[in-house]
């Protein structure tokens, strides 16, 4: 590749710089072209069906750590 000085030609580093250009570009395009899907927004009966059923989970949690005289 090189010649007696160790040196590499203009043409090999040339090939070099293009393939590295090369690789970055499909690397940029490949991240760009997917795009995140939006997350799926709870209705609004899901979310009060959500809270109601952890409210009433915590006050089960409430009445099982209260002894019976308080």
């Amino acid at each position: 590749m090189g010649d007696k000085n160790g040196r590499v030609g203009a043409g090999v580093r040339l090939v070099g710089v293009l393939c590295g250009m090369i690789v970055a570009i499909v690397v940029v395009v490949g991240c760009a072209s997917e795009k995140p899907k939006p997350m799926a927004q709870p209705s609004s009966e899901q979310v009060k069906g959500n809270a109601d059923r952890a409210f009433d989970k915590l006050k089960q949690e409430e009445r099982e750590r209260k002894p019976a005289g308080m």
